[in-house]
Order: structure tokens, then C-alpha cells, then sequence
């Protein structure tokens, strides 16, 4: 994901609640504190609504699209780290 070609402002505070959020919740999948990570993951519920209601994913302009599909990538990679049931353990 290239920086420069966020140029909506929903995408750019979608990009900047996401790396806020992977930094704050890395830690917390560590501990295995899921619910804690998932409370934290949810802040990012409006700037992902926003989003998808104001930036065209699929612009015509290539690298437009591709940086805001790899901006999407990186959402899901985030949301799976919370969401993948192999990683939780019982106790």
C-alpha cells in the first residue's frame, strides 16, 4: 500500500485507524486476550462504513485500485488475526 495514493480523506483515516488498531491489538492476540483485541478491533466499524460508502475500490485509475485493494488486504488480514478459530485455544 502506497501512502501517497490514499486520496480520499475516508481512506485515509480508514488506513491511519488500521495501523493504530494492528499496533494496539498485536500484543493482545499474543496473550491470547481475544476479547480484548475484538473490543479494540470494533473502533474501526465507522472509518470502514465511511469507507465503503465514499471511495470507488474499483476506480478506473490501476493504481487507485490496487492501493485501495491492498488497503483492503490488510483490513482482513487484521480482522482474520481476531477471527481465526485455530489460534484460540481452551483452557
Amino acid at each position: 500500500m502506497l501512502p501517497d495514493l490514499l486520496k480520499e480523506n475516508a481512506e485515509q483515516q480508514l488506513e491511519a485507524i488500521v495501523q493504530s488498531v494492528r499496533a494496539e491489538i498485536v500484543p493482545m492476540i499474543e496473550q491470547q486476550d481475544y476479547d480484548r483485541a475484538l473490543e479494540v478491533l470494533l473502533q474501526m466499524k465507522e472509518p470502514v462504513d465511511r469507507f465503503f460508502d465514499e471511495v470507488m475500490v474499483m476506480a478506473e485509475d490501476q493504481d487507485l485500485r490496487r492501493n485501495r485493494l491492498n488497503l483492503l488486504t490488510v483490513l482482513r488480514e487484521l480482522v482474520l488475526h481476531i477471527g481465526d478459530i485455530s489460534r484460540m485455544h481452551v483452557e
